[in-house]
């Protein structure tokens, strides 16, 4: 098991502090339990113990997954000061620099939030390239753009954050959850779409994602493609 350390939170609802229970680091092949708990987000919730509101909580954790040959760091970035965020970039140049050898074949990721760890799980437990998903999600929400009627919510849908849900069927099309007004929506890409944005990576290598645990999302993509 992990060794846990108390982590800092305060409750959306009453707003009053309260501290968990939660590691800092997980090898996910010595502890498949807490893999399963990522994958539902089950390891993120906890309840407040003054009013017992259900809380989506955000603390700091290296996940390793040897088999899939992936090291994701979430750090929520609105838990650093501008000092604490220098500092930790200086660590994962460190700790990238010391392992990238012996871990060549790894694939080294950081992101903010609980959801985009799930997702980053999802992706390549599918055996996917999430560079080449973030290029699918940009041209799946730019379909949904141009395909809307409504100007107002055209304007919605260019801002929504797609997340990728699973693969379906025989033909392996990609579906898409995502936010809007108040419900979660869901939409499907042909499989495809995903196979074309690989051709444009493998076309154009200097976009391949390097250096130490980089953060390839939605604004990686805009600095590319938009």
């Amino acid at each position: 098991m992990p060794a846990n350390t108390l982590q800092s939170t305060v409750c959306r609802q009453c707003g009053k502090p309260f501290d968990i229970e939660a590691p800092e680091a997980v090898n996910v092949a010595d502890n498949p339990g807490f893999k399963e708990r990522v994958q539902d987000g089950s390891a993120f919730v906890h309840n407040c113990p003054h009013c017992g509101t259900v809380n989506l909580v955000r603390f700091r954790l290296l996940y390793h997954d040897p088999e899939q040959r992936l090291m994701i760091w979430l750090i929520p970035e609105d838990s650093l000061s501008a000092a604490d965020r220098e500092k930790l970039d200086q660590s994962m140049k460190s700790m990238w620099a010391s392992l990238k050898e012996g871990l060549s074949d790894y694939v080294f990721r950081r992101v903010e939030d609980p959801g985009a760890l799930i997702e980053k799980v999802r992706i390549f437990d599918n055996g996917l390239d999430d560079a080449a998903m973030e290029m699918c999600k940009y041209v799946t929400r730019m379909e949904l753009v141009q395909t809307e009627k409504d100007q107002a919510k055209a304007a919605e849908l260019a801002d929504v954050q797609l997340r990728f849900r699973g693969l379906n069927g025989a033909d392996n099309e990609l579906e898409f959850v995502f936010p809007l007004a108040g419900a979660m929506h869901s939409v499907k890409a042909g499989f495809n779409v995903y196979e074309d944005c690989r051709a444009i990576l493998g076309r154009n290598p200097e976009l391949t994602p390097d250096g130490p645990f980089p953060q390839i999302d939605s604004s990686w993509v805009n600095q590319h493609f938009k």
